[in-house]
C-alpha cells in the first residue's frame, strides 16, 4: 500500500481517539473492560460510553464534545499514553501486514496485549530499537519521554516538521491531541527543537525529554 494512502488511513483512525480524556488505572480497579483501565481501543471506548449513557438515561446526541469529554472523565473512560500507542501501532501494523501486532510485543511477565505494555516496555528491549538520526524518522516511530513514563506516536515527518499524537496528563492540552515539533537544530536531539506542546506549568515540553536518562526516538522492531 502506498505510503500516502497508509498515512491517510492512519489519520482517519487517529480521528476516533482525538479528544478522549487521559485515563490510567490508578488506583487499579479489576474489570475485564479495557476501556475502564485506559487500554481500550476506539470501538471499546465508544461502546462503553454509549452503554453507560444509556444506563443513566443520558442522550449523548444532546451533549457537546466538551460535555462528552467530562462525562467520560467523570466515569473513568479514557486512554493512557501506552494504550493509545499500542492500538495505533496495531492499526498501522495491520495495514502493512494484514496481521495483529499482539504476538510481536512482549509485556510484563512475558505476557502480551495492551494491558501488559507500558511506555517503558514499548520503547525498550526487546520490543524496540533507538533511532539516533532525526533524518531517519518515519511514521509509527515513538518518542520516549519523562524517563520512560510517557510515549508519543509519530504520525509523519514532512520537511523539517514532525507531527505526532499522544494522550497526556502533563500538557496544557490534556487527553488525546496532536502536536508538532519544528526541527530548528537538526544536528541536536529533540530536546533542542521547537515543540508546540507546553507543560501544565507552561514550561517548554522538551523539559520532560532527557536523553541522558534514556529518552529518545524508538522504532518497534516489528515495524522496522
Amino acid at each position: 500500500m502506498a505510503r500516502i494512502k497508509l498515512i491517510n488511513q492512519l489519520k482517519l483512525e487517529i480521528e476516533k481517539y482525538l479528544g478522549l480524556p487521559y485515563f490510567t488505572n490508578k488506583p487499579p480497579i479489576k474489570t475485564e473492560n479495557n476501556a475502564l483501565v485506559g487500554k481500550g481501543d476506539s470501538k471499546e471506548i465508544a461502546l462503553t460510553t454509549i452503554e453507560l449513557a444509556n444506563k443513566l438515561n443520558i442522550n449523548l446526541l444532546d451533549l457537546s464534545p466538551i460535555e462528552i469529554y467530562r462525562f467520560q472523565k467523570k466515569h473513568g473512560i479514557g486512554i493512557d499514553c501506552s494504550g493509545l500507542i499500542y492500538h495505533l501501532s496495531n492499526f498501522y501494523y495491520y495495514l502493512k501486514t494484514g496481521k495483529d501486532i499482539k504476538s510481536k510485543l512482549i509485556g510484563t511477565e512475558g505476557k502480551r496485549g495492551p494491558r501488559r505494555l507500558s511506555a517503558n516496555l514499548l520503547t525498550g528491549h526487546p520490543n524496540a530499537k533507538e533511532i539516533k538520526n532525526l533524518q531517519d524518522i518515519q511514521t509509527s516511530d515513538l518518542i520516549r519521554m519523562d524517563q520512560g513514563k510517557h510515549v508519543i506516536f509519530i504520525v509523519e515527518k514532512l520537511n523539517n516538521t514532525i507531527y505526532y499524537v499522544h494522550s497526556s496528563e502533563k500538557t496544557k492540552q490534556k487527553g488525546v491531541h496532536y502536536g508538532q515539533i519544528k526541527i530548528t537544530n537538526p544536528d541536536k536531539s529533540l530536546k533542542y527543537q521547537q515543540w508546540s506542546d507546553k507543560t501544565i506549568e507552561n514550561k517548554k515540553y522538551p523539559s520532560l525529554f532527557n536523553p541522558k536518562l534514556g529518552d529518545g526516538i524508538f522504532r518497534l522492531n516489528c515495524l522496522s
